[in-house]
């Protein structure tokens, strides 16, 4: 009997637990945990707010600035050290496209260039007189920036004209609109420039990341590796020109309206020329060329 009563316990408990679990006798389960007396319910957590991106205007109005640069020569072997300075006032407006890609037109108003030597070493000529206006047209995406004068010149290997476009060149700076703080991006850009007659392609990578944005600016780190390679001359004298350049730019740009501020930065040339003579050894040199270069909106 005492077993028949056990047994009949445990059935009950059984049917206890069952009903509990499956609602059973009419009673409803609340999946909510009981707060403990005394203490506050826990809050909700916040929504987070969605990063601010970048939305440049579509067109940009002619804006104005002054460039100027401060570079320092050294070669292997002269002992001494050139100086070239050079001073510009540069204009564009522009239409931007998908991705901040650019269609720009733009001029050179003054382009001036001052070369000195030390001590050691004689004067040399005087710089070629640069025309009074240089009308310039570009395009630029993250695979092509050219920059041409109007009309286009039939040489551009040592003109003056092609110094200054290459001075304005270096304003256009890509901003790829929906960008966010701390985003990156990468433009690969393939241009030609010259050295003593010497035709050189330069082969530049520009890694950027937007480092600050608010309503009203932005800013933009720049780091930048190029590679030199040239060749020229005549049959009975060539000159080889290899090298490499490293540098940084801090680009400041209008939020509103999407003009750049200011533009500062450094860049460090290094190149191997080697001369060669028919029937003589080659002879090298190396020559490293460190620049400091600025722009400021003038208006």
């Amino acid at each position: 009997m005492g077993s028949a009563l056990i047994g009949t316990a445990r059935r009950a408990m059984a049917s206890a637990l069952l009903l509990t679990a499956c609602g059973g006798g009419g009673g409803r389960v609340s999946t909510a945990a009981t707060p403990v007396s005394g203490a506050a319910a826990p809050a909700l957590p916040a929504a987070v707010p969605a990063p601010l991106r970048v939305a440049l205007p579509a067109r940009l109005v002619s804006t104005t600035w002054r460039v100027q640069s401060s570079a320092r020569v050294t070669g292997t072997g002269d002992g001494g050290e050139q100086r070239i300075d050079s001073d510009a006032v540069v204009s564009w407006s522009a239409e931007r496209q998908p991705h901040g890609a650019l269609r720009a037109s733009g001029q050179v108003d003054s382009f001036t260039v001052r070369t000195e030597l030390d001590s050691r070493r004689p004067a040399t000529a005087p710089a070629p007189v640069l025309p009074g206006l240089i009308l310039l047209d570009a395009t630029l995406d993250s695979g092509a920036v050219r920059v041409s004068t109007r009309p286009p010149l039939a040489n551009e290997c040592d003109r003056p004209e092609a110094s200054a476009a290459a001075v304005a060149r270096d304003l256009l700076v890509r901003v790829p609109n929906g960008v966010a703080l701390g985003d990156r991006w990468r433009d690969s850009v393939v241009t030609l420039t010259c050295r003593s007659g010497v035709p050189i392609v330069v082969h530049t990578t520009v890694l950027s990341q937007l480092e600050e944005l608010t309503d009203e600016v932005l800013v933009v780190r720049r780091d930048l590796a190029a590679r030199y390679q040239g060749k020229g001359g005549t049959a009975f004298r060539t000159l080889e020109l290899t090298g490499t350049g490293v540098g940084a730019q801090r680009a400041r740009v209008h939020a509103l309206r999407g003009t750049l501020e200011r533009l500062e930065g450094t860049m460090t040339l290094t190149l191997q020329a080697t001369e060669r003579l028919p029937g003589s050894a080659p002879r090298s040199q190396q020559i490293v060329q460190r620049t400091e270069f600025s722009a400021v909106r003038a208006r």
